[in-house]
This record gives structure tokens, C-alpha cells and sequence, in this order.
């Protein structure tokens, strides 16, 4: 059993239960639909197949939906355009004002007064660089760097430009209520730039009943950087957008600011998703490159909790295989490291909270010394399984819960393995023999088995902590 998780995403186009099945048995943990191209009426279909094979226990996938956000495009070009290196040409932002074919219109209303003179404006995703030569009251002249040809809707960046775009769109908020509806368990924010942005996400949550719902806020552009650790304390969890930030910033300096990212992500106790390319591909082949085997073992040794495959399973030939490829690495990987267990900074205050966290690090060096074989917890609100997850731990840990939104949040969880306990019994001692058994049951643990369990000691009102090792 890998400790990585692994979030898959999927669409419309080629998926049957049967092959949601294969990936969940390939060491699928979550399914992510990307709104940026999916819509609700596509994707009801495929939450209501995914709900009755979780509901028969023929799977246990948690679901992600990937916000679409405002995205500046070069539109309505009537034929492919080519540019030649130093070509000079004009972007409007009044469709009507474009005549000349090698001029062409951005959506973005704001372009004429944000960009200033010599910055750089991508076009395609790093494909066409355009350097701005003049800005004017109705048009921007641009001076192409490279040689490139265009068609309409590419993508246009503007690099450490703040841009004056909402947080949430119309199309956010209606596939935001859509998610709650649907019982989805994360939201994934794209292009959040400060940490008003995550709370706008968390009122509408609140509003409609939904506060449990987790906040995934994707890193996207510079002045998501510039407000890091803002943004890192109020979300619930983090990615690496790889692919949009590698246009924002430069392509050189991708590494580092990933590392960064994590490193915040570290000091906040915060799960952290690598996204993007890990293993691309495996999109049109069966065998990753070299590259992207260490891409994604890299990965793993710098600790994150989440790797995410993109194309590779929504569109991609080999979806299967790719899963089962990240699978093999990430497992791999995890028999190279051995965690530390650093503490982590926390906003509660509380001295019941404050010791569980104490007891959850305290139990994950018992359970290296004493070399144990798996740890066992029991957790209401899943508090218990998130921390000791941000500890890194280096064993397997199965999670008992009686809430089934609270099990399917921790799938996302590092080393974390989580089960559905019918309800407490009175007796502490009862709760742990029954989930002994089960893991029996399943196989997963045997006879001479070290398990340290952490739970808590109910007498009267008072509630505290504890941890104990049983040999099965």
C-alpha cells in the first residue's frame, strides 16, 4: 500500500464503471472533473455512477471539481495566423476595432492600462513571447520574440501583471452549488491570488450548507506567490499548478518556486498536490520517458502528498497504465524516505486539540521504534487523521470513522487509509476490537502484527487522548 495518493482526472468521453473499477484498483484515490472543459450536464451522469459503486463498496473514490475561473484568450481568429520572429502587430480589446487579420482581439478589458512598455505578454502557453512596444487608448503594439502560428482561443498570460478580474466567476459559483448538490468532496480554486479569494469560496460554501466541503487552492501566478502564506493558512489544502505557473513565471525558476510552495505548505501542516505533466507522455504511449519516471519520484522525496495525473486519464490511451506507472513509482519512491515527523504551526488554541496533536507526533516515533507494522486511529471529524497525516508518517495508518463525508475527505490524506465503523460502542476497548477485526477480515494486518492505536479515553466529560501498542 503507497502512502501518495493519487488524483486522477476523468471525463465524459471514454469512462465506464468498469474502467473507473480498473483505475480505483489501480491506486485511484480521488476522481477530478476539470470545469475548465467539462460541463454539469456531462457530469452528473458519470457522480451518479461513481456514487452507486461507492455505495456498493465495489470502490471508495473520493470526487474533485476543478473551478474553470476567468481566462484571458486571443479570440475569433478567422485563420490561423503566422508570426514571424520581430513582427509587429496590435491586440484590441474591441472586437469591432479589428480589421487588419494579423491584428488580434484579447478579452481582457483591462489590457490597454495594465501592460506597460517592454513588459512581456505570452500567447499559447510559452509558444509566442510578445514584447509590448506602445501602449495606446485602444490598442497594445507588440513585437513578437519568436516565430509562431495562432489560432483562436489560445491562451494569453500576463506575467506579475495583478490582474482586476473577480475571484469566482458566474460559472464558478453555478458549478460551485452543482458540487454541493452533488455530495463532491473538494474544490479545487483555480488561479486564487490572495486569501480573499478562498474566503469568498468558504461564504458561499457556508451559505449553502456546505462549510465541510474542502477548499483546494491551486497556485497559479505570481501574485499567488507574492501572497503565499496568506493564502496557504486559509485553504484547507494546496497544489502546484505546473502548468499555468510555468507560463506566469519563468520556465528556469519552476523548480524552486515549487520547492518554496511546499516548504510553506510544511510549516502550515497543509496537504500538498503536484500537478501537471508528471507523466504527459503516457498520453499517446504506454512507457513514461526517463524524465518523467523521476519527475514523479522526485516528487514523492520531496515529501508531497498528492501526485495528479491530467490528460494522461481524462483523454489519454493509456489511462489505466498511467495510474498503475504513477502506482509503481510512488511506491517505489516512499521506500527511500524516512520522515522526521516535523512539527507544524497551527492556528487552534485549545488545550484538548493541542495535546492530540502532541500524542498524534509522540505516536508516530513510537511506532518507528518499536518498528510497528500500522497504526490505527479513530477520528468524528477526521481533526486526528489530518494531523497526524502532516506529521509524514512512515507507516500505513487506518483511519475508523462513523461519518461517511468524513471518510471520503481523507482519502487525500498521506499514508492515511480510512474505514467506516458502524457506530461507537461505549467501550473504547470494544471500538478497537472491532476494527482489529475488520482489518483482519480484509487481510490487511495478521497474527503478531505491532499496531500502536491512538484514540480517546471518554470518563464522564472528560475527554483525553491516548495512545497504546497491541500485538495482534
Amino acid at each position: 500500500m503507497k502512502r501518495t495518493k493519487i488524483i486522477s482526472t476523468i471525463s465524459d468521453m471514454n469512462y465506464s464503471a468498469e474502467k473507473l473499477i480498473w483505475l480505483y484498483n489501480a491506486w485511484t484515490n480521488i476522481l477530478r472533473f476539470n470545469f475548465s472543459h467539462a460541463d454539469q450536464a456531462h457530469v452528473k451522469p458519470l457522480l451518479d455512477m461513481i456514487k452507486s459503486l461507492n455505495a456498493s463498496w465495489k470502490t471508495n473514490l473520493s470526487t474533485l471539481l476543478d473551478t474553470k475561473w476567468p481566462e484571458i484568450r486571443a479570440k475569433t481568429i478567422v485563420e490561423k495566423v503566422v508570426f514571424e520572429k520581430w513582427d509587429q502587430f496590435k491586440i484590441f480589446v474591441d472586437m469591432d476595432l479589428v480589421v487588419d487579420p494579423k491584428n488580434i482581439f484579447c478579452d481582457y478589458p483591462h489590457l490597454l492600462t495594465d501592460v506597460k512598455k517592454g513588459q512581456l505578454i505570452v500567447i499559447d502557453s510559452w509558444l509566442l513571447k510578445v514584447k509590448v512596444i506602445k501602449t495606446t487608448p485602444t490598442y497594445v503594439l507588440v513585437e513578437a520574440l519568436n516565430s509562431h502560428s495562432i489560432w483562436s482561443w489560445r491562451h494569453i498570460n500576463l506575467p506579475g501583471v495583478q490582474l482586476k478580474l473577480p475571484g469566482i466567476t458566474k460559472k464558478d459559483k453555478s458549478d460551485i452549488v452543482f458540487a454541493i448538490e452533488q455530495g463532491i468532496d473538494f474544490i479545487a480554486a483555480s488561479f486564487i491570488r490572495h486569501q480573499d479569494n478562498v474566503l469568498e469560496i468558504k461564504k458561499l460554501l457556508k451559505k449553502n450548507n456546505a462549510a465541510h466541503i474542502q477548499i483546494i487552492s491551486k497556485i497559479e501566478n505570481q501574485e499567488a506567490l507574492d501572497n503565499l502564506e496568506w493564502i496557504v493558512k486559509e485553504s484547507d489544502w494546496v497544489m502546484v499548478a505546473r502548468g499555468d505557473l510555468g507560463v506566469e513565471i519563468e520556465i528556469s525558476k519552476l523548480p524552486y518556486y515549487q520547492k518554496v510552495i511546499m516548504d510553506v505548505c510544511f510549516t502550515y501542516g497543509k496537504t500538498i498536490i503536484i500537478a501537471t505533466e508528471l507523466l504527459k507522455s503516457m498520453i499517446h504511449s504506454s512507457f513514461p520517458t526517463r524524465a518523467e519516471v523521476s519527475d514523479v519520484y522526485n516528487s514523492v522525496i520531496l515529501r508531497t502528498d498528492c501526485t495528479m495525473l491530467s490528460d494522461e486519464t481524462a483523454v489519454g490511451k493509456f489511462a489505466i497504465q498511467a495510474c498503475q506507472t504513477m502506482t509503481d513509482v510512488v511506491s517505489e519512491a516512499e521506500q527511500h524516505i524516512n520522515n522526521k515527523h516535523k512539527d507544524f504551526e497551527i492556528t487552534f488554541t485549545e488545550n484538548y486539540l493541542l495535546d492530540k496533536k502532541m500524542i498524534a507526533k509522540n505516536a508516530l516515533f513510537i511506532a518507528d521504534q518499536i518498528k510497528a507494522d500500522y497504526i490505527l486511529l479513530f477520528t468524528n471529524s477526521w481533526f486526528l487523521a489530518r494531523i497526524v497525516s502532516a506529521f509524514k508518517p512512515n507507516h500505513i495508518v487506518f483511519a475508523f470513522t462513523k461519518e461517511l463525508h468524513v471518510l471520503r475527505s481523507m482519502n487525500i490524506l498521506f499514508a492515511i487509509y480510512p474505514f467506516l465503523i458502524g457506530k461507537w460502542s461505549k467501550l473504547q476497548a470494544e471500538d478497537e476490537k472491532n476494527a482489529l477485526n475488520h482489518l483482519e477480515s480484509r487481510k490487511l494486518i495478521k497474527k503478531w502484527h505491532k499496531i500502536v492505536i491512538i484514540n480517546d479515553l471518554v470518563e464522564g466529560a472528560a475527554v483525553s487522548p491516548y495512545v497504546k501498542i497491541v500485538t495482534i
